[in-house]
């Protein structure tokens, strides 16, 4: 009987890694989903982020360990019935019996919809509108990069990308923040009124805990 009981246990250990694709579409704009998917990516503790494409609307990630190998999974977004409804796309690498890991991020993304729900919504690919030329304030182009790159920007407390980033900033103060794991944060207020500014954040290491 010890024999048979550890042949099962070898034998799960030993199952390849399998690629597979899941598809579910969901009824909010894909700008919406989007959000959902990096808020959740950021914020769920789940996830390591290899890298995040907001024109593309892709992310690859990893998640595991322990025990399993860590697995890497990508999710990108596709448009639906005109902008209606969006496609959720997870690519997933699991290894071993018992995982779940596109129904998991499936499921992490509609709470993070949920708690989102009402807060105003940005594109960072689409102008603002301006309602006349002749009226409207003038914004301010921020170009944002670090040493070392990929650091998460945020802005007056929201992640707007990673670095190298360029955004619009509406006149008046705003207050930057620049971080990346294993180094201390770089912020930094401004004040603008109009034309294009460059910052440059020398992220230092964080000290050891």
């Amino acid at each position: 009987m010890k024999r048979i009981v550890l042949l099962v246990l070898l034998l799960s250990f030993a199952i390849p890694t399998f690629a597979s694709t899941h598809k579910d579409v969901i009824n909010v704009s894909c700008n919406e989903l989007w959000r959902a998917v990096k808020d959740t990516l950021k914020n769920s503790g789940k996830y390591g982020i290899i890298a995040i494409d907001n024109s593309e609307m892709t992310a690859s990630y990893n998640m595991g360990g322990n025990l399993m190998a860590k697995r890497t999974n990508s999710a990108m977004l596709n448009s639906k019935d005109n902008g209606a409804s969006c496609e959720l796309q997870v690519q997933t690498a699991y290894s071993g019996l018992g995982n779940n890991d596109a129904g998991d991020f499936k499921k992490r993304v509609e709470e993070s919809l949920t708690k989102l729900k009402g807060q105003p919504l940005s594109n960072p690919n689409t102008a603002p509108e301006q309602p006349n030329a002749a009226t409207a304030p003038a914004q301010t182009s921020l170009s944002v990069s670090s040493t070392p790159s990929g650091a998460d920007i945020e802005i007056d407390g929201a992640f707007v990308g990673n670095t190298p980033s360029t955004v619009m900033l509406t006149p008046g103060s705003h207050h930057i923040v620049v971080k990346k794991k294993g180094f201390s944060d770089w912020t930094k207020t401004l004040n603008v009124t109009g034309g294009s500014v460059n910052l440059s954040a020398e992220l230092d290491q964080a000290p050891a805990q």
